[in-house]
């Protein structure tokens, strides 16, 4: 029975092989490079520089912050000898709570910042398919795979639609990402 078992797998994978390679020959597979394509095409740019500008205020509101926590730190520690152990105790208190406002503060502001880039690149993504299905369509494509999340460890340069994702998506939408 175990021997019937094999030779029909192997008899199936036989027949099923060679089907499999000539739909493969029959197929036409391209990628692209979503990342890289975001970052090229001018809407990209400019969402990219606007998310920079935006990141860069909040930093700055993070270091005053630090900066601060790491003064009333450096004061407490200088004021041990001097000040009674309940009232070190009590500003030790005050500081950890202040220190825990501010790792919320900064997991916030990350989210915030996680939250407006995906805002941001959401419509830009939208546009690229609509480009890539019109791509497939015209140029007769089965498939077109994103390089990033696809899982493609090598493809030849002959296969990567990048190039043309990004000059198709920068004529048809121009720098402000409307449509021309």
């Amino acid at each position: 029975m175990k021997t019937r078992s094999i030779i029909i797998a192997l008899l199936a994978a036989v027949l099923i092989i060679p089907a499999g390679r000539a739909i493969a020959a029959e197929a036409k597979i391209g990628y692209v490079d979503l990342q890289k394509a975001l970052l090229e095409v001018e809407e990209g740019k400019t969402a990219k520089s606007s998310l920079q500008v935006y990141f860069e205020e909040k930093q700055k509101m993070l270091d005053a912050e630090s900066t601060r926590l790491q003064q009333a730190k450096d004061d407490l520690e200088k004021q041990a000898m001097a000040i009674s152990p309940e009232v070190y105790k009590q500003k030790e208190t005050d500081l950890q709570k202040q220190l825990i406002e501010a790792q919320k503060l900064y997991y916030n502001l990350q989210m915030e910042l996680k939250q407006k880039e995906q805002d941001a690149v959401a419509p830009i993504l939208d546009k690229m398919q609509v480009i890539l299905k019109d791509v497939a369509e015209k140029e007769g494509y089965d498939l077109i795979l994103d390089k990033n999340s696809s899982g493609i460890v090598y493809a030849p340069m002959k296969y990567d639609l990048t190039a043309q994702l990004i000059r198709l998506y920068d004529e048809r939408f121009g720098k402000k990402g409307a449509k021309k």
